[in-house]
């Protein structure tokens, strides 16, 4: 049976692995509801497909978005945060070439697991909303 501090093969790996965030206690920093998360500009021409990336009728895709808000949350959390769930929709389209701004709250805190609303913001208006749920 393969542990976390041994590889495929069988053998050990050189220095022992971080535990699985699930084999221990949750120990969920104290941060408040209604904490503000820093705000985050991003260049929608960086995410686009590299051929089409003059044309401006390329969209965002969803797993594009969903990807900018996971690493949104997931820089402020820090990287001994870890992803319990996502719940993205989508506004309206943002296109090659916009400026995207995420800002974030939180909106639930237990001992257990943090709620994080984000909200990312094109030029036209609202692109998507979501909740993103952590523990650490």
């Amino acid at each position: 049976m393969r542990t976390l501090n041994t590889s495929r093969r069988g053998t050990p790996f050189a220095a022992p692995c971080r535990p699985a965030p699930w084999s221990g206690p949750m120990r969920t920093p104290e941060i408040p509801t209604g904490t503000q998360l820093p705000r985050l500009i991003v260049s929608a021409a960086l995410t686009a497909r590299r051929g089409a990336a003059v044309a401006a009728d390329v969209e965002l895709t969803m797993l594009t978005t969903m990807d900018l808000v996971e690493n949104y949350v997931t820089e402020w959390a820090g990287p001994d945060a870890f992803l319990r769930g996502m719940n993205v929709k989508l506004g309206l389209p943002a296109h090659t070439g916009d400026t995207l701004t995420f800002t974030g709250v939180v909106a639930g805190a237990t001992a257990e697991m943090l709620t994080v609303e984000v909200c990312a913001r094109s030029n036209a208006g609202v692109h998507a909303t979501g909740t993103v749920r952590l523990s650490w």
